[in-house]
């Protein structure tokens, strides 16, 4: 899926609603098929979260509510839930805020971190409307769970995968595994007990998969977090050996397309 997005983005040079619709599935109408989901309510997974890092850095340095536009354009080709787009938007805020605090120099302090992607998220103008319940309902949730991911992370004790998962969730909803990635993220960034590794996203890994459950989609929010974060340096310094890297599918397809988007941003 999110594939699928970078060879859209790049084939049109922007967002196309239906030519990224056909990239994914070949539907007429690219909005009707998702909306009509869970009579009318529709999808609520993660699905919308988990492929939207590359339509983040796409639109890093877009004006806000054109940001806003193309994470939840995306996202509702299939995810038309409120939960579903404000884990997406969450997803991509954090990319967002991230990048930021790389390119100021600025040190990552979590609570803050948190506090900010609130406050983003509430500020969200494009398409959601926080004056109706359904969409009011979706926000509390989320400020529910990461306020729980500070309370997890500022305790002095590790807690234990069944704390984590009993307070964060682990299945495929969004709302029980945008906020445990986001958490994986976060812990990631220091050193984890019975986790060898001393590299950020090879932790994040290893600690989604330890929480169980949805763990494939978990891992990539996480990892595609962690992985901005520290960056990939091309020389020997890259805390993923390139080893790891020639293990992962199409790595040499995902290589181009980095490249090509860190090419457009330098030049955005």
């Amino acid at each position: 899926m999110s594939l699928a997005i970078l060879r859209s983005l790049k084939a049109k040079n922007s967002f196309d609603a239906e030519h990224l619709a056909k990239e994914m599935a070949n539907y007429k109408d690219p909005y009707a098929h998702a909306a009509d989901l869970f009579n009318g309510t529709g999808s609520y997974g993660n699905g919308g979260a988990m492929r939207i890092a590359p339509a983040a850095l796409y639109g890093l340095r877009y004006p806000k509510r054109e940001f806003e536009k193309i994470v939840i354009d995306i996202t509702r080709l299939t995810h038309t839930n409120p939960l579903a787009i404000c884990g997406a938007l969450i997803q991509a805020y954090a990319i967002q805020m991230i990048f930021s605090l790389i390119h100021d120099h600025i040190q990552l302090d979590y609570v803050a971190f948190i506090d900010n992607l609130l406050k983003r998220l509430e500020r969200t103008e494009y398409f959601v409307d926080f004056k109706q319940p359904n969409w009011l309902e979706a926000l509390d949730a989320y400020k529910e769970k990461l306020q729980i991911v500070k309370y997890l992370l500022i305790d002095d004790k590790q807690p234990s995968v069944t704390n984590i998962v009993h307070q964060l969730g682990n299945d495929l909803k969004a709302i029980n595994s945008v906020p445990t990635a986001l958490y994986v993220f976060l812990r990631s960034l220091k050193p984890i007990d019975g986790i060898e590794f001393n590299s950020p996203p090879l932790r994040s890994i290893v600690l989604s998969i330890g929480l169980g459950g949805d763990t494939d989609t978990i891992g990539c929010m996480a990892t595609a977090l962690a992985g901005g974060y520290i960056g990939i340096p091309v020389d020997s310094n890259s805390t993923i050996s390139r080893n790891i890297i020639t293990l992962c599918e199409s790595y040499e397809e995902i290589e181009e397309y980095a490249s090509w988007l860190s090419n457009k941003l330098q030049m955005s």
